[in-house]
């Protein structure tokens, strides 16, 4: 039946083809484009995105041909769709083009073959599109960032952004891309974890005299352009010879998180992530996200995001979360923010070379961190080594923890060796 479908489409798509060039000649690249509107298989886009307009239809990811855009200078982005349930008669994709400070500069919306070669108000359940729009801005373009926004509209009407980053007008932000001539990409940042004189009481507060002297972050940036964030947040490390602890401070006046089970989607509310490449050679890297409410999800990569979709969530890093909140979540009422400690062991993080150990003196480990703050309308999020572009896997950007002394683990007795028993104390004596 899909293989029926898909031979239909493509032979709609040929027909519109020839009707469209009686009107204009059509580039290489939209020709081929034609060929592969509705695609055989899921696609695997290198960027991944879940953003959902109603039960209608959802943007899995986008393609993009540079990691900075030039004025002037031609360059593409690739969108990719499933399609829920079918859109109806009159419904319409738009793309609207927005500086930094979010004045719209481009409407792209006649930008792409797949506006006349197979429009929304044809789309099939069960489709898979590829989208793909030629972008160039103009040479007056004179800001150091180009912000995409996608929607649908009938009229007057609008889908509404169901799932995902929306705005007022019911446009998904879907994409920041830097534009050259702004801020160059910041070094990435260095931390001294603290190593640890007491045991830590896992309780989701920060005021033991270790966690008082650990070095904390810088506040948290916005993730794509290295600009203040738009709410404080900051994290702190420590060690012994059993755990690498992670301490967060997070502002957030809207608390969300109704998922209920180990391994739900965190990342889609509130929730703290660390990303964790011990030896730093984008191989056996690790992600661990605490919800606002104490749940973990955890997940081991071989490479970079392999194996899809997200990484072998069989793998369990035996991490612990105790939170403090200041506020409820999912209730109407004004929050203040919560704090997080999370107590990772070492011996979660041994894979490839890296051993079950902790680190030695001196050593350091890539890792970075991310806070992901649910809205009334969307999402938002701050990370502490930015990635500059919309993925948070971007390995090359994860900051540098160093741990400055050895903990070495104590073995443990030997069941060889008998322990010799002290004798009894009498009482109002002290026993040797």
């Amino acid at each position: 039946m899909l293989g029926k479908r898909l031979r239909v489409a493509f032979a709609i798509g040929l027909v519109l083809v020839a009707c469209v060039e009686k009107k204009k000649k059509l580039s290489q690249a939209e020709r081929e484009a034609a060929q592969n509107i509705v695609l055989r298989s899921p696609p695997e886009p290198k960027h991944k995105l879940d953003i959902r307009f109603e039960n209608k239809v959802k943007l899995i990811g986008y393609e993009v041909s540079v990691q900075r855009a030039e004025e002037n200078a031609p360059f593409t982005v690739t969108w990719y769709w499933q399609v829920l349930e079918p859109m109806g008669e009159g419904w319409k994709l738009f793309t609207h083009l927005a500086d930094g400070a979010k004045t719209n500069r481009i409407n792209l919306d006649s930008v792409r073959p797949v506006r006349e070669l197979y429009p929304a108000e044809s789309w099939k359940k069960g489709d898979y599109i590829r989208d793909l729009q030629e972008v160039t801005l103009p040479e007056d373009w004179n800001s150091d960032i180009a912000v995409f926004y996608l929607g649908f509209w009938n009229g007057p009407n609008r889908l509404k952004v169901s799932v995902g980053k929306g705005d007022a007008d019911d446009r998904a932000e879907a994409l920041r891309l830097p534009v050259n001539g702004g801020p160059p990409s910041p070094e990435p940042p260095r931390l001294i974890a603290r190593r640890l004189t007491a045991p830590l009481t896992i309780d989701g507060k920060l005021d033991e005299p270790d966690w008082l002297a650990a070095q904390p972050t810088a506040e948290f940036v916005q993730t794509m352009t290295n600009a203040k964030g738009a709410f404080v947040a900051r994290a702190r490390v420590a060690y012994d010879a059993e755990h690498m602890y992670v301490g967060f401070e997070v502002s957030d006046e809207y608390l969300k998180s109704t998922f209920t089970k180990p391994d739900d989607h965190l990342w889609e509310q509130d929730a703290v992530e660390i990303m964790i490449d011990p030896d730093g050679d984008g191989l056996n890297y690790f992600e661990i996200q605490a919800s606002t409410m104490g749940l973990i999800f955890d997940t081991r990569y071989d490479s970079r995001r392999r194996p899809q979709p997200f990484g072998d969530v069989m793998w369990s890093s035996g991490a612990r979360a105790k939170l403090t909140l200041d506020g409820t979540p999912n209730d109407e009422e004004e929050d203040r923010g919560y704090v997080v400690e999370l107590a990772m062991p070492w011996t979660a993080f041994a894979a490839g070379s890296m051993p079950a150990d902790p680190p030695p003196a001196g050593e350091q480990w890539r890792m970075n961190f991310f806070v992901m703050d649910e809205r009334e309308r969307g999402q938002r999020a701050v990370g502490w080594s930015p990635p500059m572009i919309g993925d948070f896997h971007t390995l090359n950007r994860f900051g540098r923890v160093v741990f400055p002394e050895s903990a070495v683990r104590r073995a443990p007795p030997n069941p060889a060796t008998p322990v010799p028993t002290p004798p009894a104390a009498t009482q109002g004596t002290t026993p040797p």
